[in-house]
């Protein structure tokens, strides 16, 4: 709540993001408009949007969602053999631009943060993002090569488990769907979280490079890991059901918020892992146990 100003900004960037997205897919849009599954398809997007928020029943949004899946499947498939460019277009459009310029703000959010943490002092975000854009941009480029098949797979293993459940729309698929669902996502985005959480702070923090921060950032969370993993999926959890709840009308908001929520975390759990003392604010600091003083004791431990 501090630093309230740096999540409007963040709210911001993420909307000057969005907007950038949809003008470049609409370019894109132009050229198979006339196609009848691609209107189709963002048709029933619409109509999903619309239903996420007036629906009461959750079975009935996972099968929208199955459906949707059934559709985007035939609209590639069509692109992909009759208008392969727009196909190659929207592919590198998902995959690569959108993914890029999402994470990369994450870097000149954690530097005001570590400024607030550590000094209690204000980093202009804006200062920050033009500052360290050469550090952001290969973080981008490296959560872009690891994030993109993790989260690809992440979307294969939910639409299997719609193909399973909402096959015969039984009343047992109707009250387990909306429990698996929310379980599987908890622990695969969870674990994600858990694994890749001290990555930006250690590149902020040492003003390393990615390769480097990735190192540290994986050690800082492998120190203590079953309780970096627990905190993950209880914010994972919290999130999730955050946005479920509000609808996608929400999301404007609950979107960022929750970014910011993860992005602290993560500062968190570095500054704690390294023995970092941090302010929470005014009156109040923090002085973790510094883990590597255990680490030490363990080596010696293996090699006696």
């Amino acid at each position: 709540m501090a630093n309230f100003s740096t999540v409007w900004k963040l709210l911001l960037y993420k909307l000057i993001v969005l907007g950038i997205m949809v003008g470049l897919f609409y370019l894109g849009y132009t050229a198979v408009a006339s196609v009848a599954s691609v209107q189709a398809l963002f048709s029933s997007v619409g109509d999903f949007v619309l239903s996420f928020n007036i629906t009461s029943g959750f079975h009935s949004i996972f099968t929208s969602i199955y459906e949707l899946f059934v559709l985007l499947f035939e609209v590639i498939a069509e692109l992909a053999v009759e208008h392969t460019w727009i196909f190659v277009y929207f592919t590198f459009l998902s995959l690569i631009v959108l993914p890029f310029l999402w994470k990369f703000s994450d870097i000149a959010t954690g530097e005001s943060l570590y400024g607030y943490m550590a000094s209690l002092t204000r980093t202009s975000f804006v200062g920050a993002l033009v500052r360290k854009s050469g550090h952001a941009s290969l973080y981008s480029l490296m959560r872009l090569v690891i994030d993109v098949p993790l989260n690809l797979a992440i979307i294969a293993g939910f639409y299997g488990i719609l193909q399973i459940l909402t096959v015969g729309n039984g009343v047992v698929s109707s009250l387990l769907l909306p429990v698996i669902v929310f379980v599987y996502f908890t622990l695969t985005v969870g674990l994600k979280m858990a694994l890749f959480s001290g990555w930006m702070p250690a590149m902020v923090v040492y003003n390393c490079g990615p390769i480097k921060g990735l190192v540290l950032g994986m050690r800082a969370s492998f120190r203590r890991f079953f309780k970096v993993f627990s905190t993950s999926l209880m914010i994972s959890a919290i999130v999730i059901a955050v946005n479920l709840l509000f609808g996608s009308f929400s999301f404007i908001i609950t979107v960022p918020l929750s970014a910011m929520f993860v992005l602290v975390f993560q500062m968190v759990m570095f500054f704690g892992s390294q023995g970092m003392r941090y302010y929470v604010d005014l009156d109040t600091i923090l002085t973790p146990k510094k883990l590597e003083e255990t680490d030490k004791l363990k080596t010696v431990k293996d090699l006696l």
